[in-house]
């Protein structure tokens, strides 16, 4: 169902458009930082993560579910915690 104005009721005349452009004008610029910190950090223009397609089997997807919300986590993020929790004792 649409969402329909109310009878007999007309659209407000548009406020002044100096107002409008002196309170843009007035808003913070955004500072150049972000893209330093991406630089300094080697990266360059590459994106920080590059997605992975996986499959998983039923069984272990839901394993995998209960294990993340334990934690209180995504599923991504829970795999990504234990990839790299296997890679920093040694495995791989």
């Amino acid at each position: 169902m649409a969402i329909a104005r109310k009878p007999n009721s007309k659209p407000k005349a548009p406020a002044d458009d100096t107002a409008a452009d002196a309170f843009i004008a007035g808003a913070a610029k955004p500072a150049a930082a972000p893209i330093a910190a991406a630089e300094e950090a080697g990266e360059g223009s590459e994106p920080r993560k590059s997605p992975v397609m996986l499959r998983f089997d039923r069984a272990l997807l839901a394993k995998v579910d209960a294990a993340a919300k334990r934690r209180g986590i995504s599923r991504s993020a829970w795999i990504q915690f234990t990839v790299s929790r296997a890679l920093d004792a040694g495995e791989g």
